[in-house]
């Protein structure tokens, strides 16, 4: 039975262990989403903002509107890298996602200068409009591939970390399943060994003999019911045993009282004719009188032995 505990301990706490794995797993895909969502945003961002510059340089009227707004999603994610990165435990994408942001410094001083010159019209605005723009697109391009170095490691980092997660995860089910059989296969020769001796116990109590009564055979190597089953076994055997000896001991008396009873006949009969009519011994009648009432006594007793033996014989 402590076996059986045991097991039920372990399948109880590899139970648990394995719903909490599994909702770390969720956790963690959420915050691997969240990442590689947030990689898209800033590389589309800085596409878009480098489309803004193209735009601006090529019309001197436009607005700067949607520049505005593009750069302000950008540096909104970038104060949000912490949150993104809380659950991420990768050194290396952390350390491009730094080497992004020195990028990003860099591209966004281009931009700020690119606005700061736009507004002011004389003889060298439009080549030095021109040289950052320039700069602004080589920025641009070298950002793309950092981002795009960053998304081929953040899908190397999620495959293998989900690869690493299923095993994990394999092998806890694996393992809970292992235990689970091997529960059953503890129960069902417990359950076996209940049912049998519910039935067993039935009918005795509906019969009220252990007439018929057979030893019961265990399924399996479970060591609680073994032990149950076979002192069951030595009890019922003992039943047996002693009722057979005590079928012997009863016949053994009524063999001895009849034995008795009929000396006493004999020796009734002897002193009947020992007896005359013209010779009567009182105090031998007295004793004849006590041997008769002996001899019926005797006669009962034997009865009742015999009665005994006929209701013990039917227990089994």
């Amino acid at each position: 039975m402590n076996k059986i505990k045991i097991i039920s301990a372990l399948i109880f706490v590899l139970s648990v262990i394995l719903a909490l794995y599994s909702k770390h797993i969720a956790e963690e895909n959420d915050a691997s989403l969240t990442l590689l969502k947030a990689i898209n945003e800033q590389k589309a961002f800085t596409q878009e903002i480098s489309k803004n510059i193209f735009y601006i340089y090529n019309n001197k009227h436009a607005s700067t509107q949607q520049l505005d707004a593009s750069i302000k999603s950008f540096v909104a994610n970038v104060n949000k890298k912490e949150e993104i990165l809380e659950d991420l435990d990768n050194a290396d994408i952390r350390d491009q996602i730094q080497k992004i942001i020195v990028l990003w410094n860099r591209f966004y001083l281009l931009v700020q200068k690119f606005r700061d010159v736009s507004r002011v019209h004389n003889g060298y605005t439009n080549i030095i409009l021109q040289k950052l723009v320039n700069q602004i697109y080589n920025a641009n391009l070298d950002l793309i591939v950092a981002f795009d170095r960053l998304i081929t490691m953040h899908k190397q980092y999620f495959d293998k970390s989900k690869k690493k997660n299923r095993i994990i995860q394999i092998t806890l089910f694996v393992t809970l399943l292992l235990l689970l059989v091997y529960l059953f296969t503890q129960l069902k020769g417990l359950l076996g060994f209940i049912q049998k001796f519910l039935k067993t116990s039935k009918s005795i109590i509906k019969k009220s003999t252990v007439k018929g009564v057979q030893p019961i055979e265990t399924e399996g190597n479970v060591q609680d019911v073994s032990e149950a089953a076979n002192d069951f076994n030595f009890l019922v055997q003992n039943i047996n045993e002693s009722i057979t000896y005590a079928e012997k001991s009863i016949q053994g008396s009524v063999d001895a009282l009849e034995d008795v009873e009929e000396k006493i006949e004999n020796l009734i009969e002897l002193i009947a004719a020992m007896q005359t009519s013209e010779n009567i011994d009182k105090e031998l009648l007295k004793k004849e009188d006590v041997l008769i009432e002996t001899l019926d006594e005797l006669s009962l007793s034997s009865n009742k032995l015999k009665s005994l033996k006929k209701d013990i014989s039917l227990l089994i």
